[in-house]
């Protein structure tokens, strides 16, 4: 552990911003960014507020301010790559004919998942069984994909029925579950049936799920 502390100290050194005056919301975006540059090398758990604080050139008592706890700015540090990873899924559904190849749309998923950034704050989240957090997912991000996926799929007068909007939220839970399930365990995985992690096995379980949420929403 105290390795951990050294090497998350010198990784918070090397990101520092000097202190300067910033408004309210840049202030929130670069705090954001010093977490995520201290999270390339340390996991959430091995640092803290100060250190974040220090890598922002802040007080920690404004990160308090504006996130109310580490847990807070973690939390919002997560949402914010979650909600750009929502605004890609959505970005390529304005192509109509892109719910006709799902593994496009779950390879911005698997690469997202290949960020160690993005790996570990999900790990945090799972792994302190911190999602129950009212904060986190608030936007409910899967029903608006699954809107859009509804509309591009179905004609206008029942793109917006209830069941079939339930129904792609469902494949949409699966599909992102499967993700992040592969994604931290995909060497335990692998080991399962005799195989070793590679690109070429992301690729036969991406296109394996893409098969399965193809037939599933026909």
């Amino acid at each position: 552990m105290a390795r951990i502390r050294r090497l998350a100290a010198t990784a918070v050194a090397a990101v520092r911003i000097p202190r300067r005056r910033r408004d309210p919301q840049t202030a929130r975006t670069e705090l954001m960014d010093a977490a995520e540059a201290v999270f390339t090398d340390a996991h959430p758990d091995a640092v803290g507020l100060k250190d974040v604080a220090r890598a922002a050139g802040v007080s920690h008592a404004l990160i308090t301010h504006y996130f109310g706890t580490y847990a807070g700015l973690i939390e919002a540090t997560l949402e914010r790559r979650l909600r750009a990873l929502r605004a890609k899924v959505i970005a390529r559904l304005g192509d109509a004919s892109a719910v006709e190849r799902p593994e496009e749309l779950l390879a911005l998923l698997f690469d997202a998942m290949e960020d160690p950034v993005h790996l570990r704050l999900i790990r945090w989240l799972i792994g302190g069984e911190r999602t129950s957090s009212p904060d986190v997912f608030q936007d409910r991000g899967l029903t608006v994909i699954a809107t859009q996926v509804a509309r591009a799929i179905a004609p206008p007068a029942e793109a917006t029925a209830p069941a079939l909007v339930e129904k792609i939220e469902l494949a949409l839970i699966t599909a992102v579950a499967a993700a992040y399930g592969y994604a931290m365990s995909k060497r335990g995985l692998a080991g399962s049936v005799g195989r070793r992690p590679s690109r070429e096995l992301d690729a036969q379980v991406q296109r394996t799920l893409a098969e399965m949420l193809r037939a599933y929403l026909r």
